[in-house]
């Protein structure tokens, strides 16, 4: 439980460590951790946005079209 918890926490990484550590870092993203990379000139946010599942056309298509009234 406590490594759940301790995966939801924003990460700050160096420009250097995050170049090092890209895989760990973007799991981490994908687990529901955003993370932070600073840089000179600022800092990346990066998190993980799911693409929305589609419908599938068999399931579309068997809906037919509007009712007409």
């Amino acid at each position: 439980m406590r490594d759940s918890i301790l995966n939801r926490r924003m990460h700050e990484w160096s420009r250097a460590e995050g170049e090092r550590r890209i895989r760990e870092v973007l799991d981490n993203a994908k687990a529901g951790s955003p993370q932070t990379i600073s840089d000179v000139d600022g800092s990346f946010e990066i998190r993980f946005v799911a693409i929305s599942e589609k419908e599938r056309a068999g399931d579309f298509l068997a809906r037919g079209g509007p009712d007409k009234q």
